[in-house]
């Protein structure tokens, strides 16, 4: 990961293109996702998805520690994220 990259830039130039993701589809945009449900989807720990949440990665509401995403916030991350890979990848082919 770029750790300077500006993501915020990214998404108000709307450079986050329509990414088919499988599994993560399916997902009503009104659902609510614990991260234990994220974890489990994605293979990751519990607390990988925690730390996305406290640092902004992965937009979630509650506090605490315990955090809530809907699951459009998650489809949204979620092709955010496989765009970011696959232009990486392009990236270093060349």
């Amino acid at each position: 990961m770029i750790s300077n990259y500006d993501y915020k830039l990214e998404n108000e130039l709307g450079k986050t293109p329509e990414v088919s993701l499988g599994k993560i589809d399916f997902l009503p945009d009104e659902a609510i996702l614990s991260p234990k449900d994220i974890a489990e989807l994605l293979g990751r720990s519990k607390e990988t998805i925690r730390r996305w949440c406290r640092e902004g990665k992965l937009e979630a509401f509650g506090s605490g520690g315990y955090y809530m995403i809907k699951g459009w916030q998650f489809k949204k991350f979620m092709r955010k994220s496989h765009t970011r890979n696959n232009q990486l990848q392009r990236m270093f082919r060349q």
